[in-house]
Order: C-alpha cells, then structure tokens, then sequence
C-alpha cells in the first residue's frame, strides 16, 4: 500500500472543486493507495503542504490545480523521494499536456492507478533577483525541455547541461541569464514588462509521476 495526498487549490480554474473528495475517494484504487486529501488556504500553502508530506515519506504528492499550484507542490517535493502528481483543474494544465494525462472526465483521477514514477531534471528560475521558481524538465522524443515554469524560459538539456542561445551562440551551461518581456493589462490598458530571469540548473532531480505507457 502506498500513500498519497492530493493538495487542492479550490481557487484555481473554473470548476467547483468541494465534491473532488468523494471523487477521488469512488475513483482511486483502494487496494494501491492510502489517500489524505487538503484544501489549500493561501498562496504558498501548497509548497509548505508538499513539503510535509514529503518529509513524512508519502510516495506520491498530488497537485490539484493549475500550474501555479504544479509549481508549489514541485517546489516542496524537490529532492525527496515522493513524487509530483497531477490531477488538471486549471486553465493551461502545460505540463500535464506534455505528459499524456487526460484533461476531462473520470480519467484526470483514474490515471493515478496505471501511473509510475519519472525521475526528471530539476531547474530553478529567478525572476528579478527576488521571485524564485522551481522548474521541472520533462522528456520528448529526441529531446529533453522545460516545459512548467512560464516567465517565457525556454532550454533544453543535454549531457546534464542546459543548451542555451547566448550572444547568438548555443552553449552548454549550468546557469544562464535571460531577458523576458510580457504583457500585462489593468483596467483594459495594456502594458509590457520587463525581467531578468536567471535559469540554474539544480542538484537535486524530481520525480514525477506520469501514465504508463503499455
């Protein structure tokens, strides 16, 4: 038997998210998983959640939410040995895309039951020297990218490196710096900002948990 806990952002996406317990609990093996199911409260609940139940040795943290929630439960799973699950509530869902879990219906809960653990490369991404963000690398056919971090960081990685394009060059790094513009609108008034965002490979790798592939 293992143990999981699912980590609910109830502010995430669309849906109303308040029957999701007694979802999981009719949809999830019993005779593989022991559940803990949590609501989040605030920003950053779902990292120091994650965090917990990775010290408590759960085997499988499962994020339910969007990206943003993808991110803290990344954050907090980092370099222990539970791995990272998704379960998409949000409004992109990039990462669970990438990896093949299904988006609608019963199966964003069922696919947990035919799933295994990936071991990924791990990076992190500051934003302006202040807003930290851990990043998750996830592989393709040919290739390994970074797919969940947002912030318009785009790498790939080779040989444990990251390729990046530096003074029109691609060269291989452990850490880069990068210029980001983006758009932002308040009151109907459209607005472009800019960043510095450093990218820094990390040590420690994740684990995240994707269908099996039969």
């Amino acid at each position: 038997m293992k143990n999981i806990a699912f980590i609910i952002n109830p502010m995430s996406g669309t849906q109303n998210k308040r029957r999701l317990p007694k979802v999981i609990n009719d949809l999830l093996d019993k005779s593989q998983w022991l559940e803990n199911i949590v609501f989040t409260e605030h920003i950053g609940h779902a990292q120091t959640l994650a965090k917990q139940y990775a010290t408590m040795g759960f085997d499988l943290v499962v994020a339910v939410g969007g990206d943003g929630t993808v991110r803290e439960v990344a954050q907090g799973v980092a370099g222990s040995r539970s791995a990272l699950g998704i379960i998409p509530m949000g409004t992109t869902n990039t990462l669970a895309r990438h990896l093949g879990i299904p988006t609608r219906g019963n199966a964003t809960i069922t696919w947990l039951n035919h799933s295994e653990p990936l071991l990924c490369d791990s990076l992190e991404v500051i934003i302006d020297d202040t807003t930290r963000m851990r990043a998750i690398t996830a592989v393709t056919i040919g290739d390994t990218r970074l797919i969940n971090c947002g912030q318009g960081v785009k790498t790939s990685m080779q040989d444990g490196l990251m390729l990046a394009v530096i003074n029109g060059e691609q060269t291989a790094v452990k850490e880069y710096k990068m210029a980001y513009s983006g758009e932002i609108v308040v009151d109907n008034d459209t607005y472009v900002v800019e960043h510095t965002l450093t990218v820094s490979l990390q040590q420690d790798s994740l684990y995240v948990q994707a269908p099996k592939r039969f």
